[in-house]
């Protein structure tokens, strides 16, 4: 087995993909589906990946529960 350096280690393209598009509303669903196929496919040692892989599920899931408290409120007040 052959330890990497973390400086040249290569960090997951799906969980920086799935972190991007967590941060645009438009978007939540796509960075929390890429998210979460991150955490299946990432590996041990990218440590980094997985921080994003997490962070974007997370910032994923509360705009889609801004969106629906929001859509709640719109219909059940001009619905």
């Amino acid at each position: 087995m052959r330890k990497e350096n973390t400086t040249t280690q290569t960090t997951s393209k799906a969980a920086v993909l799935g972190l991007v598009l967590a941060i645009i509303p438009v978007t939540a669903v796509l960075g929390l589906i890429f998210s979460l196929t991150a955490f299946e496919h990432i590996e041990k040692y990218d440590l980094k990946g997985s921080h994003f892989a997490k962070l974007g599920t997370i910032i994923s899931v509360i705009w889609m529960l801004l969106f629906i408290v929001a859509g709640f409120f719109l219909f059940r007040y001009f619905g």
